[in-house]
This record gives C-alpha cells, structure tokens and sequence, in this order.
C-alpha cells in the first residue's frame, strides 16, 4: 500500500496545483491530508474544491481550520487573526461556499486507520497547537502503539523513529519553512519506506497576490521567497 500524505496547504493554489500533479503520479492507494486548509493565503474555496474530488482522500483539521470556525462566532478573535496572520480568512468569511464550510466542518481532529495502525493529527496526538520539530524530542511517542504517525503544523518535513512508531511530517504544500519549494511524502508500507519530495512553482504569483491585497505583514511574503 503507498500512501501520499500532505498537509498545511494554507489556501496557496500556485503550490498546491504543482504537488498534485506530482502526487498523483506516484500510484498512490490513499491520500491523507495532515490539516490546515485555511490561513494566510486566499484560495480555500478552490482548493477544497479540488479535495473534495480527489477519491481516497482522509483528512483531519489543523488549528488554522479550526480558528477559522470560531472566528464565524468571534468578532474580537477575527480581527486578531487578521493581525496575527493577514486578511485570507476574513475574505474567505465573505465568500465562502456551502460545500467549503461543510468540508471544514467535517474534518475530525484525528483520524486512525487501525488494520495498519496510523495515526492522522495535525500538531500532535496530545495537542492540535504542539510543535513537533525534526528536533524535538520524541521521547513520548516510544510509547505508542502505532507504526507510523503522520503529522502537520510545522511545515518542516520530517522523517524520524521514536521506538517502533515512525513519524512522519510531510512538510507544506503552501508555506514551507524548510525551504522554498513545497513537500509532500510518499509512504510505502510494504517497502517501509518514506520519501519526502518537492516540488518547485512559481511563488512571485502568490507574492504579487499579497501586495494586491496590501497586507501589513511582511512574514506572507518573506517566508515564500526563503
């Protein structure tokens, strides 16, 4: 079974576009998308568009994707995301479709698939907000039960062992931190094998993107050009 896992897609189209085209030539039996549709950039609506018509998709939220939801409830936590993080997620607050709030909605916290025992989480299996870094410790996970975890929410691929369970980050399709070029992974459950793969788009779209909008912090478009 190979299994193509993503995650931290933040409404960046221009990158997204390019990893799937690369990720649905690896023969893939599932795709499994780590959180974290929403934030910082503004194409939600169309990206979760594409998602919800890709077959053998599982997913989990992120904790942008669930700051989104209580922002529709919270007016003083809005306009704190929108200092925090930039206009994406007020302007998605206007124009969003039935389709891409039920798919928000939906997206549980965590997803097991038992018969292979992996575990879905965006931050940690602890905590949606923890960050587990190429070095953090792991000493934790030694004491699960899965073989493998898949994680999200630093945007820095990952591949390490903590005892028997293996964690997996595949970094970020739309905001990478590691470098400039968006990641996915590739698991191989047969081989045991984990390949971290980028691809490369052009990010001066998605700069230009940001100064149209006039946003006021600069982090939108100084981590792109990383």
């Amino acid at each position: 079974m190979r299994i193509g896992v993503f995650a931290d897609v933040h409404g960046n189209i221009y990158a997204f576009e390019k990893v799937l085209v690369s990720l649905k030539q690896e023969s893939a039996d599932l795709y499994v998308f780590c959180g974290d549709v929403c934030g910082y950039y503004y194409y939600q609506n169309e990206i979760i568009k594409i998602m919800m018509e890709m077959d053998n998709l599982v997913c989990v939220a992120g904790n942008h994707d669930n700051l989104f939801l209580r922002m529709l409830q919270d007016e003083v936590l809005e306009n704190e995301y929108e200092r925090q993080y930039g206009k994406s997620s007020r302007m998605l607050k206007n124009n969003i479709s039935s389709e891409s709030l039920e798919f928000i909605k939906a997206m549980p916290q965590q997803y097991i698939i038992q018969n292979h025992k992996i575990a879905v989480f965006h931050g940690s299996p602890w905590d949606i907000d923890e960050y587990i870094y190429p070095s953090s410790s792991l000493d934790r996970f030694e004491e699960l039960s899965y073989a493998y975890i898949f994680l999200g929410h630093t945007h820095y691929a990952m591949d390490r062992f903590a005892g028997g369970v293996r964690a997996v980050n595949p970094g970020s399709c739309g905001q990478p931190r590691d470098c400039g070029d968006p990641s996915y992974a590739v698991v191989d459950l047969e081989k045991k094998t984990v390949q971290i793969k980028r691809v490369q788009y052009d990010r001066t779209r998605m700069i230009k993107d940001v100064l149209k909008h006039k946003e006021k912090n600069a982090y939108l478009t100084t981590v792109l050009e990383r």
